[in-house]
């Protein structure tokens, strides 16, 4: 089996800021190779230096980087959601290392391993569409976002506001190695773009409330941070190759900040007691960790599903569809959803003489899934519309047309246009067709042939 063609760096690439960035596949290979040197000096300088300072330095290596009109650019200063745009495209065509991370499947729990950027969908930064109103919105820096509370001097802080930042402001943070222990100065918060938390604008009493800021708000920073730094289209859709699930990874996989860093040693998280928050307050947080936490055992889930069913089948004036509570690994959809529930048609009698009713199947570990992802999850809500739903599913299916599937499986493949691109959508289906037609030719030419002797034997047969 020949091996996959090397994925280029492309010539040209749209920036999230709107700007254009040309790049030299040559030049960068050339310049990563003394940048990261052989393998047992990589892991050094990394340890030094840190990964995304490491990247940028390839970018600013001789005629590796210019903008549209040709004219070098210095990867210093330029935002940093283009820059981290830009470190994806050198790993995802393999110019930069990228160990493979292990992981696990969030359906089926079976391990994987796998180099995150080079799954990475690059179509729509070389086709310029960036237009997503969602997937392209720009971070909002002009508002301040909530947070889990900590303490600021003496005040209690519940908002963090953010700024906008070049890749030469941010350097403090990216030379940063990301195993190593990060210790939180007025630099490093500068660095972040930490404008503010609260009312606080003062950088070292920022630095001391984050140097021991509880897990919580520490975490919620983190992740506002990479919301900022990070275009949502920086990610990699993985297929499991056991049940099919949609698994969504970081691009790139190094990151400057891990959502569970490490911070200087002797800094614990506040105690909730410190941040002098009323107990109400606390007691019903925990309230709403124990109820999603708390959901009910598969007995208890089934009894719900069944008196729900038992409503909706009534009203709906439906009977003699089976009713399956599966606790096993949820079926997808066809695009790696888990799914809630399912529908199956009847089928008439076999051989045997046995014939199957329709079936409606309910998943138990996705409900249970998706009430620990979200605190506010309605369960006994979500059976009854899940239900409803399959129900609709069966009258669409006795009616000869089910259009409710139609439309499923159409926004499905609107969710793949939006991710890989319009362009590149239009270029996988065309060689899809080739592929097709070669395939076709590949599996029937011996009757092609058979066919072309045989005319060719009766045009001589018929010129005596």
């Amino acid at each position: 089996m020949p091996a996959p063609a090397r994925r280029l760096l492309p010539a040209q690439v749209h920036l999230p800021s709107g700007g254009v960035a040309r790049l030299s596949d040559a030049a960068a290979r050339a310049r990563a190779s003394s940048v990261f040197g052989a393998p047992a000096r990589r892991g050094v300088e990394r340890a030094v230096i840190g990964r995304c300072a490491l990247d940028v330095q390839v970018l600013a290596g001789p005629s590796v980087l210019a903008d549209a009109r040709g004219v070098p650019l210095d990867p210093l200063g330029l935002p940093l959601t283009d820059a981290h745009v830009l470190r994806a495209l050198l790993a995802a065509a393999g110019i930069v290392p990228e160990e493979p991370g292990a992981y696990t499947c969030e359906n089926c729990s079976a391990p994987f391993e796998v180099a995150p950027s080079s799954l990475l969908e690059i179509g729509p930064f070389t086709d310029g569409e960036l237009d997503d109103p969602e997937l392209d919105r720009p971070f909002d820096f002009g508002v301040s976002r909530p947070i889990p509370a900590l303490r600021v001097g003496r005040a209690v802080c519940r908002a963090v506001r953010l700024v906008e930042r070049t890749v030469e402001e941010a350097m403090p943070l990216l030379r940063l190695p990301a195993d190593g222990v990060l210790r939180i100065t007025p630099s490093l918060v500068v660095a972040m773009g930490i404008a503010a938390l609260g009312r606080e604008r003062r950088a070292p009493v920022i630095a001391d409330a984050l140097a021991s800021a509880p897990d919580e708000a520490w975490g919620a920073i983190v992740d506002l941070y990479h919301e900022a730094r990070y275009p949502a289209r920086l990610l990699a859709v993985y297929r499991c190759q056991g049940c099919g699930a949609r698994n969504d990874l970081d691009v790139p996989l190094e990151r400057e900040l891990a959502r569970a860093p490490l911070r200087a040693a002797g800094v614990d998280g506040a105690d909730a007691d410190e941040l002098g928050e009323p107990r109400s307050t606390r007691a019903g947080t925990r309230a709403r960790a124990s109820a999603s936490s708390a959901f009910p055992d598969l007995d208890g889930f089934e009894e719900r599903v069944r008196a729900a069913a038992g409503r909706i089948y009534e009203a709906r004036g439906v009977r003699n569809i089976d009713l399956f509570i599966d606790a096993g690994v949820p079926t997808c959809d066809d695009g790696g959803e888990p799914l809630l529930g399912c529908y199956t048609p009847g089928t008439p009698a076999d051989a045997l003489g046995i014939a199957h009713p329709p079936e409606i199947r309910i998943f138990y570990r996705t409900f249970r899934s998706e009430a620990r992802e979200d605190p506010g999850f309605d369960i006994d809500a979500e059976i009854e519309e899940t239900i409803d739903h399959e129900v609709t599913h069966h009258l669409h299916h006795l009616a000869g047309s089910d259009p409710l599937d139609d439309e499923e499986h159409e926004q499905i493949a609107r969710e793949q246009v939006r991710r890989v691109g319009h362009a590149e959508a239009v270029r996988r289906a065309r060689r899809g067709a080739l592929s097709d037609v070669a395939g076709f030719v590949r599996a029937t030419w011996p009757a092609w042939l058979i066919a072309a002797v045989g005319t060719a034997l009766a045009w001589c047969a018929g010129g005596r």
